[in-house]
C-alpha cells in the first residue's frame, strides 16, 4: 500500500513540492505535510487521487461557477461537514463516475460536469445497531436493510447514533459507516473510534493527555460536543472500530 515515503519519494522524482501536491488533491499545504511527516492516514478519495497522479493517468479537469466555493460551504453546511470533507466527498464521487464512463466508453474522453449531481442510491447494506454517543450504554442490535450511494467495503459496516455528544459533526440519529479494527497498536489521537468495555459502547474522538495526579500520558475518550465531559481514564476496554464517514443520504431498503 502507498506510504508517506513513497510519495516523498515521487515528489523528488518529478520535482514537485508539497504546495503543488495539495494543489492537485484540494488541500492545504499543512495537510499534505501530516500526510508526509506524522504519517497522518489519507482519506481514500484523495490516496485514489494521489495514485493516479504517480501513475501518470489523465487527470480530470473541472469547470466551476464563479461562485463555486460559497457553493460548497453551504452544501456542506446542509451535510453537517467541514469544507476539506465536503471536497473529498466530491472527489469520490466524481472519481467514481469517471472509472465508470470510461469502462462504458474507452474511446470517448470523460466530459466535466458544471453543477453537483447527488449519487443513485443504488447500493445495499444493513445498520446492524446503535451506538451510544454519550455515556457508555447498550448498543441497540435490531438490523435494518437500507439504501445508500456507495458499496460497503471490507471490513466497514453500519451504525445509527444514539446521542448528542459527537455534534455538530455526527448529529443524532445519522447513520455513520465503521470499519473493524483490529490491528495494534492503538489508533492516532484525533480519530473517532468505537469504543466498549463492560459498562456499554459508545462513539467518541481519541485523545492524550497528561494525568495531573501521575503526570503520565492517558488515552481519553472526547466529546465534539463541549457540553459533554471526557470519558477517562480509557482503561481494560477495545476499540473494535473506526469512524469512516457519515451518510449525508440514505433511505430504507
Amino acid at each position: 500500500m502507498l506510504n508517506a515515503k513513497d510519495i516523498k519519494d515521487w515528489l523528488k522524482t518529478i520535482g514537485k513540492n508539497r504546495e503543488w501536491l495539495a494543489e492537485k488533491t484540494l488541500v492545504s499545504k499543512r495537510t499534505v505535510d501530516n500526510w508526509i511527516t506524522t504519517n497522518r492516514p489519507i482519506p481514500p478519495a484523495k490516496l485514489a487521487l494521489i495514485e493516479k497522479l504517480m501513475s501518470g493517468e489523465e487527470e480530470i479537469e473541472f469547470e466551476l461557477p464563479p461562485d463555486f466555493e460559497k457553493q460548497l460551504r453551504a452544501m456542506a453546511d446542509e451535510m453537517h461537514k467541514n469544507l476539506e470533507d465536503m471536497v473529498s466527498h466530491i472527489l469520490q464521487i466524481t472519481a467514481r463516475a469517471h472509472q465508470k464512463r470510461k469502462a462504458e466508453a474507452p474511446s470517448q474522453q470523460f466530459t466535466p460536469v458544471e453543477t453537483f449531481t447527488a449519487p443513485s442510491l443504488e447500493a445495499q447494506g444493513r445498520i446492524i445497531g446503535n451506538i451510544a454517543a454519550g455515556n457508555l450504554a447498550d448498543g441497540d442490535t435490531i438490523p435494518q436493510d437500507i439504501r445508500l450511494y456507495r458499496e460497503l467495503e471490507k471490513g466497514e459496516y453500519l451504525l445509527r447514533v444514539n446521542g448528542h455528544s459527537m455534534e455538530p459533526s455526527i448529529p443524532d440519529s445519522s447513520v455513520v459507516i465503521m470499519k473493524k479494527y483490529t490491528i495494534p497498536p492503538i489508533p492516532k489521537p484525533g480519530t473517532i473510534v468505537q469504543y466498549h468495555d463492560e459498562r456499554g459502547v459508545t462513539l467518541k474522538k481519541l485523545v492524550r493527555r497528561k494525568n495531573p495526579e501521575t503526570g503520565k500520558m492517558e488515552y481519553t475518550l472526547h466529546p465534539i460536543n463541549p457540553d459533554f465531559g471526557d470519558i477517562e481514564p480509557m482503561d481494560g476496554g477495545k476499540i473494535s472500530g473506526i469512524y469512516v464517514e457519515t451518510l449525508d443520504r440514505w433511505e430504507k431498503a
